[in-house]
């Protein structure tokens, strides 16, 4: 009996502890208890600041400084240099062919290309007047005139290459005119430079001169004994009667009708002579009490 009680109690011992190792086994096979973990707040995930792409800066496209262009330095303007007759003569050319060329005024025709002292007038052109060119220079052109073997000289300003009308006997009348009122008052400021009408009771020519005047001389009649060795070597033929001449243009009064004679006076723009014979080129005249020969292309009767 006691035996089968110490069975028991050991049975009921051995399922003791089998239920207290099944307890135990459970327990353990729980989790250990863990604490808490604590994480470290979750803040939101902090991108790094997103920058814009850092491209290289980009600068304006430099362009090369855009100057103003440089143009040379404009010095003022000078009218061209006047040329001596020896500097212009020193760049004398001739032409391989004649050129005619027409003058654009009545225009004088000298010794040398200058208006100097040293550059004689020797013959002129009539506006319109066709010219022979043989050469030039800076300034003037080298011109062919008949019957003298010497070259003569005129302005380029005063010559055109196309053909020019002739100035009509009016407009002649008018320059004359303009001209001499012109030279009048220069001579004498005081006055308008016109001359006083002629007398009515004259015939329009200049007055004998009174011995209380100025001694300017009153024409003289042509008188074929007055013919000296001058006018008959040059054949200088004696007008039946004088009549007076005006000046169109500044003319030299020579000793002889020839571009070589001495010149014995001036005789102004204007200025009224006595004409006493001619040539075909040269008028014989009487300059206040002067006689001598000027180019009849420079004279108006």
């Amino acid at each position: 009996m006691m035996k089968k009680q110490s069975k028991l109690l050991l049975v009921m011992l051995l399922a003791c502890s089998t239920a207290l190792l099944a307890t135990g086994c459970d327990k353990l096979k729980k989790e250990p208890e863990t604490e808490k973990v604590t994480e470290p707040p979750t803040q939101p995930p902090t991108e790094p600041p997103t920058e814009p792409p850092t491209q290289p800066p980009t600068e304006p496209p430099t362009e090369p400084p855009t100057e103003p262009p440089t143009e040379p330095p404009t010095e003022p303007q000078t009218e061209p240099r006047v040329l001596t007759a020896e500097e212009e003569k020193a760049q004398e050319v001739q032409f391989d062919t004649y050129r005619t060329i027409y003058a654009a005024d009545d225009i004088n025709v000298r010794t040398s290309p200058g208006t100097d002292e040293g550059s004689e007038i020797f013959d002129s052109f009539d506006q319109g007047e066709s010219i022979i060119a043989v050469g030039e220079t800076p300034n003037w052109y080298v011109v062919d005139v008949d019957d003298y073997e010497q070259n003569g000289y005129v302005s380029k300003q005063f010559v055109s290459d196309s053909e020019v009308a002739p100035k009509t006997e009016e407009e002649r009348s008018q320059a004359a005119d303009a001209e001499a009122i012109a030279n009048a008052a220069a001579a004498d400021p005081g006055t308008t430079g016109e001359t006083a009408p002629a007398d009515p009771g004259t015939t329009g020519e200049t007055a004998p001169a009174d011995p209380g005047t100025t001694g300017e001389t009153a024409p003289v009649a042509a008188d074929p004994a007055a013919t000296t060795d001058v006018d008959a070597q040059y054949g200088v033929e004696p007008f039946a009667e004088a009549y007076a001449l005006q000046a169109t243009a500044g003319a030299n009064l020579r000793q002889v009708p020839s571009q070589d004679g001495d010149i014995i006076a001036v005789v102004a723009s204007g200025t009224s002579v006595t004409a006493l014979g001619s040539t075909d080129r040269w008028y014989k005249v009487d300059y206040n009490g002067t006689v001598g020969y000027v180019n009849r292309n420079l004279f108006t009767a």
